[in-house]
């Protein structure tokens, strides 16, 4: 045996020498009589704690027969392990898991300083992963940076104090997160008995109750979620709540003013304040420098992002709510909780405006109606001509005789238009049933056009044709132009003058995308948001948009810093629209009146949740406090609430100095509740002549056209007679210019002769 020991030592002489060089300055190494119990005893935790996956991490330095052995042991357990030597193989194999959402826990076999670094700069630390360090050292380690082992990383520590016994440090024992290590455990391996059981603390269990501890979270004024005032203040007028809650703001002066805010409500501070008191922790609220929620920059695999967003990324506050919409890109980066609100995207424009009255005669039917009534009225009078004259075409065809067609000529003389009139009462048929002479055996085209006008027109008419289908058509066209034409066009007017017409409402984007083409509205949006990105980042109709807005705009101009400075941009200019949440938007409407705009179909639905830091220990017990808060319709209570007191107080008192300018909705209290006053312009209004401008329009268009007819045929008239008259003269000047020249060819013939 002590030959074998000496053999050993030669074979393994520089690994030894190295290990105690290792560890000289950390930890003496474990007696090598107490290896059955290092094995023994981690096997034991291992099998208690029960973990999915087991990856356990060998340097060169650890001897390989205690792993072999450990894992045999863990093996009987059922557990499936993974052994590696290389670190970065390690850490892309915990990388990968933390992708699929796997959970993980690691065996190392190393001091925890050589790994926390590595561990915190490749963003491993997550709550799925949980890192057990043993190197057989007999007192935890004192030295070890606490800002390295803060949340979300969790890190156990096994000591080994005196033979067979077994201690365990974990450094989420508390939810104080101070990056402390706290003993959470024994393991006597002489009666093989744990002090408690489970081996560690669940993270619900440790965080049901945050024993006090304070939380850092960002606030953006964004109504009605957070309702925050800024004000700036010198530095001697601070108090101690001022202290803490203010911005250092050079506004291009000599001296710098402190700028202090104070939150005086919303839905989510509501919300905030019921989570902290049901987990028993408080919060101060911090400011944030851009004050907008936060886009990513950069890879989505490697983004950074800007604003509250950014501070949460880094691990500079704790939380962030306020309508904070889940995205891909921001899900690499944060986490969020169970939706707090469950909303769809929309856009508001301004509402419809009343169109002209002077219109409202051919308004009852809609444009593409009106061509069809117009082609059937044109096309009834040849129709009723066809009828009646076909069969005497088609004999007078058979018979050969087209070339003795009658045509009926009128006389010109001095009792011409009063045969005209006779013709036009009678139809060709005089009193007594006798016939005009000259007249043909069937009307004219002219005379059955005039008789369908007359009906539509509602006029009395005589029959042109006393025969059988005739007499049926002309029925069908007076019950179309009673029942059909007549009734529905006045039951349509009737309504169109007592309620004012108005223009199609802007609801769609693809309705939005043609008015933003053709009249230049311009679509605005909340800088750097959930939108912004929706916008920038989608596909199909959305990308056209941000197209025409590129187009359109100059500088970004596009980009708002609310929701609610873009909701005043759209009261004073109407060629606006707003794209953003429906429930703000909804807000914000009723807050400047809900009759000065209009809000569109729902687009695509999207959630809003508590946002915290990426891999947090603590997002499941908050997941089951929020979710019992939506079951139990508490948090659907506290926005109806949180509506109700905003409309039945002074809207104005809420947001800053310029939402203050724009009066709200009108308010009107009647024995201690808020009623809203109703628009006039949204009853039932009585009819009047104004509304009836468009009847005396078009009475003036055909008084008009009457008028320029008789002008026309006056002229005509006149210009008839003038020509007869210069041509009775130019007649007679011919006449005297021949006998001129008769008498003067007569008279040079007669000289002529004498010569």
């Amino acid at each position: 045996m002590w030959l074998i020991g000496c053999i050993c030592v030669v074979l393994l002489g520089g690994k030894l020498i190295s290990v105690k060089a290792y560890h000289a300055h950390l930890a003496p190494l474990p007696d090598l009589s107490n290896h059955s119990g290092m094995v023994l005893g981690l096997s034991e935790m291992i099998n208690l704690l029960a973990p999915k996956t087991l990856a356990i991490l060998v340097l060169k330095e650890t001897k390989i027969d205690k792993i072999d052995r450990l894992t045999v042991m863990i093996h009987h357990h059922n557990i499936p392990t993974c052994i590696f030597n290389n670190q970065d193989e390690y850490f892309q194999y915990i990388g990968n898991n933390l992708k699929k959402s796997l959970e993980t826990t690691s065996l190392l076999f190393c001091h925890p300083e050589e790994m926390l670094g590595e561990l915190i700069d490749r963003r491993l630390a997550h709550r799925l992963s949980l890192y057990i360090f043993y190197w057989g050292a007999r007192k935890a380690p004192t030295n070890l940076d606490r800002s390295l082992m803060r949340e979300p990383l969790r890190v156990a520590v096994i000591t080994n104090p005196r033979k067979n016994i077994f201690r365990i440090f974990y450094n989420q024992a508390k939810p104080n997160n101070r990056g402390e290590l706290l003993s959470a455990n024994w393991f006597d391996g002489n009666d093989m008995t744990f002090q408690k059981v489970p081996l560690l603390p669940t993270p619900t269990t440790v965080y049901k109750n945050f024993e006090g501890r304070v939380f850092t979270i960002p606030v953006i004024h964004k109504p009605p979620w957070h309702f925050v005032t800024y004000r700036k203040v010198n530095e001697s007028s601070l108090n101690e709540t001022d202290v803490d809650q203010l911005e250092l703001s050079a506004n291009g002066t000599d001296n710098e003013q402190l700028e202090v805010f104070e939150v005086t409500g919303g839905r989510d501070h509501n919300l905030i304040q019921l989570i902290a008191h049901r987990m028993n922790f408080s919060f101060k609220y911090v400011d944030q420098e851009d004050r907008i929620q936060g886009t990513a920059v950069g890879p989505p695999e490697n983004a950074i992002f800007t604003g509250a967003l950014g501070m949460l990324q880094r691990r500079e506050v704790d939380l962030f709510l306020g309508d904070v919409a889940v995205t891909w890109e921001r899900m690499q980066a944060v986490e969020f909780s169970f939706f707090t609100l469950a909303d769809s995207a929309a856009f508001v424009t301004h509402a419809p405006r009343k169109l002209s009255e002077a219109l409202a005669l051919v308004r009852p039917f809609q444009v593409a109606v009106w061509p069809l009534v117009l082609l059937t009225i044109m096309m009834s009078g040849p129709i009723l001509y066809m009828i009646i004259a076909m069969p005497y075409r088609l004999e007078d065809w058979a018979r050969g005789t087209m070339a003795r067609r009658r045509r009926f000529k009128v006389q010109r003389g001095s009792a011409f238009y009063h045969m005209q009139y006779i013709q036009e009462m009678n139809y060709g048929t005089l009193p007594g049933g006798a016939e005009i002479a000259g007249t043909p055996r069937h009307p004219s085209l002219d005379r059955c056009i005039w008789y369908t006008i007359n009906v539509y027109l509602r006029q009395s008419a005589t029959i042109p044709y006393n025969g059988h289908v005739s007499r049926f058509f002309s029925i069908l066209l007076w019950l179309c132009a009673t029942y059909v034409l007549g009734d529905v066009y006045s039951a349509q007017l009737t309504s169109q003058l007592a309620r004012p017409a108005r223009e199609g409402p802007i609801d769609t984007l693809g309705k939005l995308e043609v008015f933003m083409e053709r009249d230049g509205y311009q679509l605005l949006v909340e800088r750097q948001s959930a939108f912004q990105a929706a916008l920038v980042n989608s596909t199909g109709i959305l990308q056209r948009l941000y197209r025409i807005t590129q187009r359109q705009s100059h500088n970004e101009s596009y980009l708002v810093s609310s929701v609610e400075e873009g909701i005043r941009i759209l009261v004073d200019n109407s060629k606006r629209a707003v794209f953003g949440g429906r429930e703000t938007l909804y807000f914000n409407t009723k807050r400047y009146g809900a009759h000065r705009f209009q809000l569109s179909e729902k687009l695509y639905t999207r959630y809003s949740a508590v946002a915290v830091q990426f891999g947090s220990p603590f997002l499941d017990s908050l997941n089951e406090v929020i979710m019992r808060l939506f079951e139990a319709g508490i948090i659907e209570k506290i926005t109806i609430a949180e509506y109700e007191r905003m409309f039945g107080s002074q809207l104005g008192q809420f947001g800053d100095e310029s939402a203050k300018t724009t009066k709200p909705e009108s308010f009107e209290t009647e024995g201690g509740k808020s009623k809203k006053s109703t628009e006039s312009n949204e009853k039932l209004q009585p009819m009047n002549l104004r509304m009836l401008q468009g009847a005396f329009l078009a009475l003036a268009c055909g008084h008009s056209l009457g008028v320029l007819t008789l002008v026309l045929e006056n002229k005509t008239k006149c210009i008839q007679i003038s020509f007869g008259w210069i041509k009775a003269w130019l007649h007679r000047i011919g006449l005297i210019f021949c006998k001129l020249g008769k008498v003067v060819w007569r008279s040079w013939r007669r000289l002529h002769n004498d010569d």
